[in-house]
């Protein structure tokens, strides 16, 4: 098992966006399942991004006080376990922080959202007679690694390998890692995992990457090739 903690190239700037989007995503998940305990409500039911909702224009129940197109943005804030959300996490404190860095603040959030949002529509179009939610931040940091993939590919990523420390060049990370996801849709029947959604994310986040960066980076690339 490769778990990721950070990159050793460093931040100009605190990356606030980051930090701020994990704060988010962790106290979402803390009401969601102190909403679950208490009151019975399961959110991921109500916020998560439902494809036959969102394809026939209805609400089904529980029903929701607002638009089921807004879930397409408060779908990634919902998560459906300890696991699913810590892995999340781990991976955008990773790959979140140089990606801010390179475009900025508001852009870097505007491409975190829209990454999210395409990775929801790339689900929903094979599957719009789904009742079954989609919920968490997945295909919004898929996004985040395809962009890191293509903009800071020698990188040095701190692993654990089986708890042991290693560094790896982002790339012998990243491209395995959506070479998975092409496999486990090809062979995941009816997992309930949606690796399609990682795939758009991936994709969307490679070939629009470059339309956010700041043009010092463009034009001053300060990174550690493999």
């Amino acid at each position: 098992m490769l778990i990721p903690l950070r990159t050793d190239e460093p931040t100009r700037k605190p990356y606030i966006i980051t930090v701020l989007l994990i704060a988010i995503n962790v106290a979402a998940f803390t009401y969601q399942k102190l909403s679950s305990l208490v009151y019975g409500t399961e959110l991921a039911s109500i916020y998560g991004a439902i494809p036959y909702e969102l394809t026939h224009v209805v609400d089904l129940p529980p029903f929701s006080p607002y638009s089921p197109y807004l879930s397409l943005l408060t779908y990634m804030f919902m998560h459906g376990g300890f696991v699913h959300i810590i892995g999340n996490m781990l991976f955008l404190n990773t790959f979140g922080p140089n990606l801010e860095d390179i475009m900025g603040h508001f852009k870097f959030l505007l491409f975190y959202l829209l990454c999210g949002v395409v990775s929801a529509i790339v689900y929903i179009l094979p599957n719009f007679n789904s009742a079954i939610p989609l919920v968490g931040a997945s295909g919004a940091i898929a996004g985040i690694m395809g962009a890191h993939l293509r903009t800071l590919p020698g990188t040095r990523i701190l692993c654990l390998f089986f708890f042991l420390p290693i560094r790896l060049p982002a790339v012998v990370i990243l491209f395995p890692w959506i070479l998975l996801q092409f496999y486990n849709v090809g062979m995941s029947g009816q997992s309930n995992i949606a690796w399609i959604a990682h795939i758009g994310g991936f994709i969307f986040g490679i070939f629009v990457v470059k339309q956010f960066q700041k043009k010092w980076f463009r034009k001053n690339k300060t990174i550690r090739e493999i």
